[in-house]
């Protein structure tokens, strides 16, 4: 007797379809690692030990980079070129050899002691997309391990003909590792949209899928599974209905994905000719050859506090002015919105304690802790305007609740000016603008819009704050809603306002990124979408399959809607866009 037929529900990762055989993949638990002294005179030898792991593993990740390019995903080679560099940052070089020299402790532990410090400094920024990028220093601290460990290090590079890859987590390493020939798709337990593992399994065209409980499934029942990485579902033991009609879906998408490869020379705007802005939201300078490529307009968010992770403490004006020229410069005349630090409540001056806060994301972060920094807040102020002079700059502030927070940023904004020319440095002009990530933003927009260049809508926290769900809470998944109707009026609510000003509104959260959302986004009058840099050519499909005629009937349409189901369903329906594997 067969296997009856089972649906899980996760959270889609990368979109695309896969068919294939469970394979369960766990790597060896790296509990704290043994502690034991050595002695003065065997610190060179302990010192060269490290230092063999450490070249081992830059040769792994260089000949992973080596595949990905050699197969065109450049995007994913550019993941592991980061890693790369980080392997030649103090993090893995220097701190770990003085370390071993002054405190006469062996590699592992000194290795697995310093990244649990940077792990607070990483964890202490209040956007989730840094807590994310943590995860390439433990896959590079993995890496070291397994050549200091006498145990073999375990892998997915031998991995059985057509695998559905089951794990609890992945690392960026574990899914470049995997070929392509043989991983069909990814599922997790623990996986954000944002992590490298996730945007190297895009780059591939591997579907994924996350939030699956995998304790609910039976590793030697299935003999095969159904990933569909649109809707998220896991469907194990398919009847042959279910396998024939996720064959033909699967071809189909396959044959759209070509279709986008040459999208990058035409125009942005709907096929009755509304034009939009189609931006990238980017936190490294090597994104924007990507950026370029595809055709877009400008970086629509620029994540700085980026800058900080790599830092004992804060950037110096000219330190931070070198990384905003640089930027500025590689966009060729494309403008860029420099977001001001959004770090969080347990991340203050370097002068101060960290002070732990019981909820960090209600707390002093972002833009209440900048301007209880003044002169951290004026120094990068400093910085970004000294950038100005050689493009199109403007300085975006988050987490904005209040006008008068606004009022008092741009006070500063005028202050640094003020310095600058005592000093006799030159600046630029500079647009200014606030995000809107909390309700009370949306609700005084018409406050705000009266003090800005522009406003940027950030849909993940707004969603947060709006409906009080942590996106970060698996087991809260199914109420984190984007249709929820009170996001859709919130929206057009921010439009409005801003519209009476005479000033644009941009989207620059996950939805933007999301097919499904793009005409809805259009009806309700938002003129720009920033999104990730590998999403330009699907949103820009999305676009020109857009009717602007029809976007605003399908916003008014959702507007009279009661529910987020409903509104899911209507976007489900109205959606015509193919979607290749590689879209969200």
């Amino acid at each position: 007797m067969s296997n009856p037929e089972i649906i899980l529900k996760g959270i889609p990762i990368c979109r695309g379809v896969a068919i294939g055989k469970p394979f369960f993949f766990s790597f060896v638990d790296e509990a704290t690692p043994t502690e034991f002294p050595v002695m003065m005179d065997h610190v060179g030898a302990e010192i060269t030990r490290y230092s063999d792991a450490l070249a081992k593993s830059r040769e792994e990740i260089q000949r992973l980079q080596h595949q990905l390019e050699q197969a065109h995903m450049h995007e994913g080679a550019s993941i592991l070129e980061a890693q790369l560099q980080m392997t030649r940052e103090s993090l893995f070089t220097s701190e770990i050899e003085e370390g071993i020299r002054t405190k006469c402790k062996n590699a592992e532990n000194i290795l697995h002691t310093i990244v649990l410090q940077y792990q607070k400094k990483f964890h202490a920024l209040a956007d989730p997309f840094f807590r994310e990028r943590f995860k390439d220093v433990e896959d590079i601290s993995r890496r070291i391990l397994s050549h200091l460990r006498t145990s073999v290090r375990v892998s997915l590079a031998n991995l059985p003909p057509n695998s559905v890859v089951f794990s609890r987590e992945l690392t960026p390493s574990d899914t470049a590792e995997a070929h392509m020939s043989s991983a069909n798709a990814f599922v997790t337990e623990f996986e954000g949209t944002t992590s490298h593992a996730a945007i190297v399994a895009r780059a591939r065209g591997t579907p994924y899928v996350s939030s699956i409980d995998l304790s609910k499934i039976e590793s030697n029942k299935h003999e095969v599974v159904i990933v569909d990485g649109r809707t998220g579902e896991i469907i194990l033991s398919p009847t042959e209905q279910t396998l024939a009609k996720y064959q033909i879906v699967r071809t189909q998408l396959e044959t759209n994905l070509s279709k986008l490869q040459h999208i990058g020379a035409l125009k942005t705007e709907t096929y009755d000719g509304h034009a939009i802005r189609l931006s990238a939201n980017v936190e490294m300078a090597n994104e924007l050859d990507m950026l370029h490529q595809h055709g877009g307009h400008g970086v629509g968010l620029f994540r700085s506090e980026y800058i900080l992770l790599a830092k004992e403490n804060m950037p110096s004006e000219d330190e931070q002015s070198h990384i905003y020229c640089d930027l500025v410069k590689k966009m060729q005349g494309l403008p860029i919105v420099i977001r001001t630090f959004d770090i969080g409540g347990d991340k203050h001056s370097p002068a101060q304690p960290i002070v732990e806060e019981g909820t960090p994301f209600l707390g002093c972060r972002a833009i209440r802790l900048l301007l209880r920094e003044p002169e951290i807040f004026k120094t990068q102020i400093r910085a970004i305007l000294r950038a100005s002079v050689h493009g199109n700059v403007s300085m975006m502030f988050p987490m904005v609740s209040t006008l008068s927070e606004l009022i008092e940023a741009k006070q500063l904004i005028v202050e640094s000016q003020k310095e600058l020319q005592r000093r006799n440095v030159t600046f630029g002009k500079l647009r200014v603008g606030c995000m809107i990530e909390v309700p009370s933003a949306a609700i005084i927009a018409d406050l705000l819009a009266k003090e800005c260049d522009f406003l940027s809508i950030g849909t993940n926290d707004l969603v947060q704050y709006a409906l009080a769900v942590d996106r970060g809470n698996h087991t809260m998944s199914a109420l984190y809603r984007p249709t929820h109707p009170s996001m859709i009026r919130l929206i057009k609510l921010v439009v409005h306002e801003a519209s009476q000003q005479g000033i644009p509104v941009s989207v620059c959260g996950e939805v933007a990124a999301d097919p499904r959302f793009t005409a809805l986004l259009l009806g309700l009058g938002i003129q720009e979408l920033s999104v990730a840099t590998r999403y330009i050519p699907t949103i820009k499909q999305a676009i020109r399959n857009t009717s602007i005629v029809e976007a605003n009937y399908l916003a008014e349409k959702a507007l009279n809607m009661s529910t987020a189901s409903e509104i899911e369903s209507l976007l489900d329906e109205t959606c015509q866009l193919p979607l290749p594997n590689n879209c969200f």
